[in-house]
């Protein structure tokens, strides 16, 4: 039995590229906004701890700088830490938690960023979303155990009565299915999963077909 719904949010429920990706082409360069989004995945994974998700967006920007050659500015900062937390929602995403709350779902996201910056991210959304878990609460960030672990103990629920819902396999679904939890893959960025699906609206029916085998 499903008692809650967890959701990875940036490149999941939020389009994250549609602001980080022109900003950082903008200052940057086109041709070095996959290199930071590559940095982003190699410092999270290889924290074994929290540090402030602002920090690493900043890191990650400046990385890019270096090897573009262009002059690093402290307003880039700013700049990249609100973009992030501007990116919207994407077509399905309020349409599938609409579902999913119809349903008596209990819905909660476990995020890897910083409470200041998700509530910027979820402003107007907080009717879809029951709790916000974060790496500043968890104290670490995914892919890292304790990062799932953590949560589901802040949510009160057993990994196993879990679904788990992300765009990743890579920071996500592999650790979260490792702990027990039932994953879903929605496909944003072609990456391969089972069970995976194409809209958020297509959820509903996986978590009835996990009630009624």
């Amino acid at each position: 039995m499903v008692k809650l719904v967890t959701f990875d949010v940036y490149g999941t429920l939020v389009d994250w590229r549609a602001t980080l990706g022109p900003l950082v082409g903008y200052i940057a360069g086109v041709s070095y906004v996959e290199e930071f989004f590559k940095c982003d995945l190699e410092s999270v994974s290889g924290l074994t701890g929290y540090k402030p998700y602002s920090e690493i967006l900043a890191e990650c920007l400046k990385r890019v700088c270096v090897k573009a050659g262009r002059q690093w500015s402290e307003w880039y900062r700013e700049a990249v830490a609100l973009a992030f937390a501007k990116s919207p929602p994407f077509p399905d995403t309020i349409l599938g938690l609409r579902a999913l709350k119809s349903m008596g779902l209990r819905v909660a996201v476990i995020s890897n960023t910083e409470r200041r910056l998700i509530k910027i991210t979820l402003a107007g959304l907080e009717h879809l979303v029951d709790e916000i878990v974060t790496a500043e609460d968890t104290g670490f960030y995914k892919p890292h155990r304790e990062a799932f672990t953590r949560a589901y103990k802040l949510l009160g629920v057993d990994p196993g009565e879990a679904l788990h819902v992300s765009s990743y396999p890579q920071y996500d679904l592999e650790t979260a299915r490792a702990l027990g939890v039932k994953t879903v893959h929605l496909n944003r960025y072609g990456y391969k999963w089972e069970p995976s699906i194409n809209s958020l609206e297509e959820l509903p029916a996986i978590v009835r077909s996990i009630e009624t085998p």
